[in-house]
């Protein structure tokens, strides 16, 4: 039975985990939020979620941009590892074997995997909490049709997405996934 509960309780998973990138100069870096959003469009905007205490934070801060990006579920551990290891002690990148080029619009890594990805420009930053939250305007996207059905949703013959329950532990959403029934709009 549900009951009203003293302190806080953060619940917000299952969920996706964004694998962020950050760039400063030639040093570049990748993290794991599973706090983030679209949070606007006309133009498009990102938001994330992370302590002021990571490396990505200040690479962010002081350069202006990141990336973001979704993996699909084969990429699990390394979406882990982006989270676990930090950058100020390894190249997350070449450790986790995550293969990017430099984005087109940011020079941020854009990761060869990730079925969608946006560079974004650092619009606003704002501490809620012991988080930023930081908004970037998407000013370049990028997505792997072949994973996406014609109706533009992901097709889950194609693609399995990993979705984080907490504490190190993923589920994957695939074909296998029970359909419910959708209310058409009007």
């Amino acid at each position: 039975m549900r009951k009203a509960v003293e302190g806080e309780v953060t619940y917000a998973y299952p969920g996706m985990v964004a694998v962020v990138t950050s760039r400063l100069g030639e040093e570049r870096n990748v993290m794991a939020s599973g706090w983030h959003s679209y949070i606007g469009s006309g133009p498009a905007f990102y938001g994330i979620s992370l302590r002021e205490a990571t490396h990505s934070y200040s690479l962010i801060r002081e350069s202006g941009v990141f990336g973001v990006h979704f993996l699909p579920a084969a990429r699990s551990e390394q979406i882990q590892g982006a989270g676990t290891l930090s950058g100020r002690n390894v190249d997350k990148l070449s450790a986790l074997n995550l293969k990017f080029d430099d984005g087109v619009k940011t020079g941020v890594p854009v990761l060869h995997d990730a079925y969608v990805a946006y560079e974004c420009q650092v619009k606003d930053i704002h501490l809620y909490g012991d988080h930023y939250w930081i908004a970037g305007e998407i000013v370049q996207a990028y997505r792997d049709d072949s994973a996406f059905g014609e109706n533009g949703l992901p097709d889950l013959k194609k693609l399995n997405i990993p979705l984080y329950m907490g504490r190190a532990t993923y589920r994957v959403l695939n074909d296998q996934a029970e359909h419910t029934a959708y209310w058409p709009l009007g």
